[in-house]
């Protein structure tokens, strides 16, 4: 894949996170594929967007939600909107924070060591939760979830949205290192709409459905 269609897999895992985390405050449920790969990315140390979302079907709902915001806004959209922004603010605060981010380091390459449960365990999720609540969770201005009480003040989906928002760092991160910008969302819009396109296109292939 060329840099702009790393940049733009890499954009939709951080959308992917926002509306997971959208997901899980408004009705108290999320897309369990594609929040498993968003959280499996965490834990993947590689540098390569196609290592760590190795289908389409893993960022389906971060490319549906990309072209979205893109497109034409709704207001469910301008709230994921908000937490894509903040997610990439609070990438740029932690890069500037040696220590805060060997101390996230440190606990996911633990995790990675004993691997006693899966990513998608609630053990796995809680402690994920807890490593966000610790770290991240500590910078302001700090990330303001809205959505219903009744599912807000339950701690296992507390832990699910923590988990998802520490998961929107790691593909900001992700998104930066392969020279993602803000203002690519402006100036590059049309591009990366059509980037998406031709993700699609290649994906949808008659030669990738016989693989399939």
């Amino acid at each position: 894949m060329n840099k702009i269609e790393n940049q733009t897999l890499a954009l939709a895992g951080i959308l992917q996170s926002a509306a997971l985390v959208d997901q899980l405050a408004s009705n108290g449920s999320c897309h369990n594929e594609c929040a498993s790969a968003s959280l499996g990315s965490i834990v993947n140390t590689s540098s390569n967007v196609v290592d760590i979302f190795n289908s389409q079907k893993q960022l389906s709902i971060g490319i549906s939600t990309l072209k979205a915001v893109l497109g034409k806004k709704t207001k469910s959209m301008q709230v994921i909107t908000f937490y894509t922004l903040s997610l990439i603010n609070l990438e740029k605060k932690l890069m500037k924070n040696p220590a805060l981010l060997d101390t996230i380091t440190a606990e996911i390459n633990t995790l990675n060591k004993q691997a006693f449960f899966e990513i998608t365990h609630t053990n796995s999720i809680a402690r994920l939760g807890e490593l966000y609540k610790s770290t991240l969770g500590e910078l302001n201005p700090r990330i303001m979830v809205k959505g219903e009480q009744v599912y807000l003040s339950n701690q296992r989906t507390a832990d699910h949205i923590r988990a998802l928002l520490l998961s929107g760092i790691r593909a900001a991160s992700l998104w930066r290192s392969q020279g993602g910008k803000t203002w690519h969302l402006l100036i590059k819009k049309r591009k990366i709409l059509k980037t998406i396109d031709l993700i699609e296109s290649a994906t949808n292939s008659p030669e990738n459905l016989a693989q399939s």
